[in-house]
């Protein structure tokens, strides 16, 4: 499949291919490159999770007010300790 470029450097990412991949507008997208190659890749889809220097880590964003939660798992623990 080939596509060029516009005068402004754009490129049209082909139906198929959009579809395939679940690409909207709008969707971010991270730009790689190698020595001979450019590499699209979605942005979607990513683990929110990961491990740092041992301890996983969350980097997402949350679906709720992480307050209250924290405020809660802070809670149990004080019960389980006692």
């Amino acid at each position: 499949m080939e596509t060029s470029l516009d005068r402004f450097g754009r490129i049209v990412i082909p139906k198929k291919i959009r579809e395939d991949f679940n690409l909207k507008a709008g969707t971010p997208i991270r730009i790689e490159e190698s020595e001979q190659a450019i590499i699209l890749i979605p942005v979607h889809g990513e683990p929110s999770l990961h491990v740092k220097d041992g301890v996983l880590v969350f980097s997402g964003s949350p679906l709720e007010d992480l307050s209250d939660a924290l405020a809660k798992h802070r809670e149990e623990r004080i019960k389980s300790i006692r």
